[in-house]
Order: structure tokens, then C-alpha cells, then sequence
């Protein structure tokens, strides 16, 4: 199944074009959605309620800046904004309310994955970045337990909330992209050679993309 669900229209002159974000074509880009912590446990099971329900979620979207071209290896991005400012654009967030699934007892994983995928597919996320940046950023999109409310700016905020460490679900991110030259689908993925990457999905997420210990 085509995971091209999350449609971003961007327009340049008098040229409308459409750029589509996918996890690929079997979500192999979700890596960053089945990470277990130091202790076996997936983080998505973080999302189970007292009652063997599924609590709500959401889904956060941010176009982070660079200030300039790095490469997309975790290693090489990490390097880049060790130095520089690279911070999600406040005026761009964007989020959307999620029902991310639970692994069941002994689910393999090509079955959670395409559980996973069918949520974000299921969320209804057309147009949520329609105001991309004409500078190169990365797309990250992060899963989280805390309320879309709860992680979009106020007026009067300078920053942008930062993400509850402890409430992470997931994430993936794009190679450095400028969203309104591209010319085919922008791939979010996740690096990792675990399953063990809790710590990589905080990375991910922090603010300014700064390796989390």
C-alpha cells in the first residue's frame, strides 16, 4: 500500500504543484514507531490505559530549520546542530489527534507496522503543512501521548512547548529538504539498528536536535 496520505500544497509563481510525504511504500519508514526502551518494553505500549484500552494521542508535525545542508545520517545532523540553530518554526506546527495501536501478545512486526501505518493513514492529515518554509528544513513528525492543546503554541509563547520525554511514542524525519523545488515524494524514516532505540526517538524529538544521553 502507496503511504503517500499526507498531502502538502505548495505553490510557486503561478504554478501549483502538490508534494506528498510517505513512510513508504510498506511504511518501512516507521522504525521510529516500534522503538523499545532499556528494558524491552515498546514505547507504544506507553499508550495502553488501566482499563486494557488505548489512550488518545497525536500527532506532531514541525518543519525544523538548518541553516543550511547537512547530510541525513542521525550522526551527521546531530553534528550540524551542534553548532548551529536548528529549531522547529513556531508558526508552522501543526498537529492532529491519533489512535496509535498497541502490540498484541507475540504480533510480528511487518503486522504492527502496517497497524501503525493504517492509524496515520486513518488520522486524516491532508493539508496540516500546507505553509512550508523556502528554505531547506527537515519534516519530523512525532508521536506523543501529550494533547495537541497541550504542544501548540500560546501567542504569547516565544518557543514552541517542548515534547515529555516520558509520553513519546515515536518519530521520523525527512532528509533536508526545500519543499517547494522538490519533485517527488519526501520519505520520513528513522535510523536505527535496534529495536532498542528509545534513545534515538528522543533525539529525534528534541528542540534543537541535540544527541540525548
Amino acid at each position: 500500500m502507496r503511504a503517500a496520505w499526507l498531502v502538502v500544497a505548495l505553490a510557486a509563481c503561478t504554478v501549483q504543484r502538490q508534494v506528498s510525504l510517505t513512510f513508504g511504500a510498506e511504511g518501512e519508514g516507521l522504525d521510529g514507531f516500534m522503538c523499545r526502551d532499556p528494558q524491552g518494553q515498546l514505547l507504544l505500549d506507553r499508550a495502553r490505559d488501566g482499563d486494557g484500552g488505548v489512550q488518545a494521542a497525536a500527532l506532531v508535525f514541525d518543519f525544523v530549520r538548518l541553516g543550511g545542508v547537512p547530510g541525513c545520517r542521525t550522526g551527521q545532523l546531530v553534528k550540524w546542530c551542534a553548532s548551529r540553530e536548528c529549531r522547529p518554526l513556531r508558526q508552522t506546527r501543526a498537529c492532529v489527534p491519533v489512535t496509535l495501536p498497541v502490540a498484541a501478545p507475540m504480533m510480528k512486526r511487518e503486522a504492527l507496522r502496517g497497524a501503525i501505518l493504517e492509524a496515520l493513514r486513518r488520522a486524516g492529515s491532508t493539508g496540516v503543512l500546507d505553509d512550508a518554509p523556502d528554505e531547506f528544513v527537515i519534516v519530523r513528525a512525532v508521536g506523543t501521548l501529550e494533547s495537541c492543546e497541550a504542544l501548540t503554541p500560546k501567542p504569547a509563547d516565544v518557543d514552541l512547548p517542548a515534547f515529555d520525554s516520558g509520553a513519546l511514542l515515536g518519530c521520523a524525519y525527512s532528509c533536508p529538504v526545500l519543499l517547494d523545488r522538490v519533485e517527488q515524494d519526501v520519505y520520513l524514516g528513522f535510523e536505527t539498528l535496534t529495536a532498542q532505540c528509545e534513545q534515538g526517538v528522543r533525539t529525534c524529538s528534541d528542540g534543537q536536535l541535540q544527541w540525548q544521553p
